[in-house]
């Protein structure tokens, strides 16, 4: 069965700003007053002197001086972004450290992000939107937010917003800087160094080169270096894998284990079972480390041809810490097994063992993003162009270091004796060094190679002012690879990754575009742009937009935009390898315990997910109504009031909605499937079942709940 899903999100802004003004006043200068710029949000270029509506400019001078040191920490301080993923999140997950942006919380899938007006590439690991971390902050000269839809701009995952940064033109001179950071508890250091240099003065020299690099550190904080994070709370969650180990036998509910050995201390011995709280054993902010760095041509030709030509690479160590690995295995020994299993060999045991003596899970991720950019831009019988050639390239690598081990090894140890069944005790001493495992986990890459061209011009003067057009076309071409070492993805407990398979996928776009600036009448202005996207895999859209804004006085600006936008499933979507999870929160199984009463046992359970290519791309509408007020040239405030309606939007199901009372809602008896229970429409998209599977085992209890895709 299919369903097809709608979500709508509706909220209000009301955001003050003091210092980012929002209406630009002229400049002091006649010449400054005079000079035409790019604005984000449209491809007609303006004076300087005109006043901008949604967008919000601001100096990446402004925030280094307030020890931003990072893209990622720069947009986190961006009032209209909402971002809860970012370095910090690669602990448990498999995002690989990046970092994205989320204007107005819609989801980093609907903010695009921008470098110089063009695409950044994704992150293979989670290839939904651009990795922040591509972009060399010391190179930045200013960032551009326009929070409001623009896919008729730019095209698909301009839902909700743009973020625009804008490397410097040139440079001069050799500068140098650095600096320190140390909290007042350990750990958690932060360091960065950042230099340059130019060369030649584009206006009188017609030439200018200049260079950047910058290196950033953070060091790891461990939950036990911080009180908050590392006290024991009735609220904390505590883990039945344990060391000394818990076990079930002959297939009943409850855990049985030593409560009373030596080595479980009074503080993890609850309900007569030992326990652990395996959230004070992690790392809450990982080792990060970034190179990055920025070499910029730029030659003028005659009096209206720029040249330019920008490579800019960066490379992203992200080091996690957690938690030791817990096992879950179910062994089935010989009948008469004394103490174990009955006589006839019926039942099995099941130990739940954390792997303590492996020490932490320790995981490194590194990311090396590369772009090399040819732009060409000036006035051509009285048009202004630019066109651009660019190839982007983010290449990511993941490696165990230390901590794991295998279900494969585990058993091993089990049945040779080497670990008791029932403590999870060695005894053997040389076990734990036989059975870790290490190295290279899996690696990838996304790339992107696109090319574009633009006019733009003030082909009319009426009543209220000239009225300006734009035309223009790009393609681009996008690829997604993830590769697997398979003798440790498909055996080390944690990643998830036992089922997942090497992967691709590709796909070209291409696009046309339009857009007028209309003066209406005095004060009054109205923009009109619609674009045209084709994508060899999932179809054509025609995205229009309207808007307009009405200076009411020099101090208070009225302004509304409405606007119909689309999201193409991203590759990853589409070509996401299937993982293994574990959910978040802890819960009754719902088949073998129906009453979910609290004698229930409650853990976490297995999740599988993956991509689909059978998806769609999602449909979106936006409405916004604003104000905005400057009663002094330093001072801006804002009030939005915006909607935005997303159709068939690509999603997974929240796992709490598997395990509510409603679950039976879910399932459906296939007796083709070896009479398990089967559920449907996972994804909110009109797209292939993606079934929820219940793996029942011999003794005829659930052992695992996966959510598996089918395409």
């Amino acid at each position: 069965m299919n369903y097809k899903r709608k979500a709508l999100a509706i909220a209000l802004s009301l955001v003050g700003s003091v210092g980012y003004s929002q209406l630009a006043h002229a400049d002091d200068s006649a010449d400054n007053s005079l000079q035409r710029v790019d604005v984000i949000g449209s491809h007609i270029k303006r004076l300087k002197s005109e006043k901008a509506t949604e967008v919000t400019t601001i100096k990446v001078g402004d925030l280094t001086k307030q020890g931003l040191n990072t893209v990622e920490q720069v947009v986190n301080a961006l009032a209209a972004n909402q971002s809860n993923i970012g370095a910090n999140s690669s602990v448990g997950q498999s995002t690989g450290g990046a970092a994205f942006a989320n204007l107005r919380g819609l989801g980093q899938q609907y903010t695009l992000v921008l470098l110089d007006g063009r695409r950044v590439p994704y992150h293979p690991f989670d290839g939904t939107a651009a990795d922040l971390n591509a972009i060399p902050l010391s190179a930045i000269e200013r960032v551009d937010v326009l929070p409001d839809g623009a896919a008729a701009i730019y095209g698909s995952d301009a839902i909700g917003g743009v973020i625009n940064f804008i490397t410097k033109k040139t440079s001069e001179g050799l500068s140098i800087g650095g600096d320190f950071m140390m909290p007042q508890r350990s750990g958690g250091n932060e360091k960065n160094l950042n230099g340059s240099y130019g060369y030649g003065n584009l206006s009188k020299d017609g030439f200018n080169v200049y260079a950047t690099a910058s290196y950033h550190k953070t060091d790891p904080i461990m939950a036990s270096q911080r009180d908050f994070a590392s006290a024991i709370t009735p609220a904390m969650k505590a883990s039945s894998n344990s060391y000394p180990a818990n076990y079930t036998i002959d297939g009943g509910n409850s855990l049985i284990g030593p409560s009373g050995y030596p080595n479980c201390g009074a503080a993890k011995a609850k309900g007569g079972v030992c326990k652990m709280y395996p959230g004070t054993m992690v790392g809450i902010q990982p080792e990060t480390e970034q190179w990055s760095g920025l070499a910029k041509g730029t030659l003028r030709i005659g009096d209206n041809h720029e040249l330019s030509v920008t490579y800019n690479i960066t490379r992203n160590k992200n080091t996690t810490i957690a938690a030791p690995a817990p096992t879950g295995l179910e062994v089935f020994l010989p009948s008469g097994t004394q103490g174990i299993v009955t006589a006839d060999g019926s039942a099995s045991i099941s130990p739940f063992l954390r792997t303590m003596p492996l020490g932490n899970r320790v995981t490194q991720a590194v990311n090396v993003q590369q772009k090399l950019q040819f732009n060409l831009e000036g006035q051509l019988a009285g048009w202004d162009y630019k066109t651009g050639l660019g190839y982007a390239q983010s290449r990511a690598t993941e490696e165990l270091i230390s901590g794991f081990t295998g279900d494969n090894e585990v058993a091993n140890a089990y049945l040779n004796n080497q670990i008791s069944l029932v403590s999870g005790l060695a005894t053997d001493p040389n076990v734990w060094n036989q059975i870790g495992i290490k190295g290279h986990l899996d690696d990838g890459k996304y790339t992107v190679a696109s090319a574009d061209f633009s006019l733009s011009k003030e082909v009319m003067q009426l009543p209220a002012g000239p009225l300006a057009v734009a035309f223009g076309a790009e393609t681009r071409h996008d690829t997604l690879e993830h590769n697997f070492n398979y003798p440790i993805s498909k055996d080390a407990i944690g990643p998830g990754m036992n089922q997942s398979l090497n992967t691709k996928g590709n796909r070209s776009v291409s696009a046309l575009f339009a857009e007028a600036d209309v003066p209406i009448v005095k004060h009054l202005d109205g923009k009109v742009a619609v674009r045209y996207d084709h994508y060899n895999d999932v179809g054509n859209s025609v995205s229009p937009e309207v808007s307009l804004r009405y200076e009411l006085s020099p101090q208070v600006l009225l302004r509304t935009s409405a606007s119909t936008g689309f999201r193409a499933p991203s590759l990853y979507d589409m070509y996401q390898p299937n993982q293994s999870q574990l959910t978040g929160n802890f819960y009754a199984d719902p088949l073998s315990c129906p009453s979910m009463a609290s004698s229930c046992p409650s853990l976490q359970r297995y999740l599988k997910v993956g991509g689909n290519t059978k998806l769609q791309p999602e449909k979106s509408s936006s409405l916004s109504v604003g104000i905005v007020i400057e009663p002094i040239k330093s001072i801006t405030a804002s009030a939005d009031l915006w909607w935005v309606m997303v159709k068939h939007q690509i999603s997974t199901m929240p796992e709490a909605t598997l395990f509510d009372g409603n679950h039976n809602s879910l399932l459906f008896y296939d007796a083709s499937n070896g009479g398990n229970l089967t559920g449907t429409a996972t994804t909110q998209n009109m797209a292939s079942p993606v079934p929820l599977v219940w793996m029942s085992t011999s003794a005829g209890r659930c052992q695992k709940l996966r959510l598996a895709t089918s395409p």
